[in-house]
């Protein structure tokens, strides 16, 4: 039975309330994952990104430990001494 042209039944209406859950979920499921790993980039300190690098393997000891003096050395834009 349609009254305006919508759908009636219970398992009609069941199957379209179900589909828009379902597509909502996904979307927001994929909205969700990218906002988090924006922001998870975003919250990366140069300190980390350099200690990242020292775990992997891409460089040693003294590389790193050279490059952190560095880093802390330099003024921060916001005005903190970066200690």
């Amino acid at each position: 039975m349609y009254v305006y042209g919508i759908a009636t039944s219970q398992e009609e209406a069941l199957f379209l309330l179900l589909t828009v859950l379902f597509w909502v979920a996904v979307f927001g499921g994929v909205g969700a994952a990218l906002h988090s790993k924006a922001r998870d980039r975003r919250s990366r300190t140069p300190e980390d990104v350099l200690f990242q690098k020292f775990v992997a393997g891409e460089i040693d000891d003294d590389e790193y430990r050279h490059d952190r003096e560095v880093l802390r050395a330099v003024p921060h834009l916001c005005g903190r001494d970066g200690s």
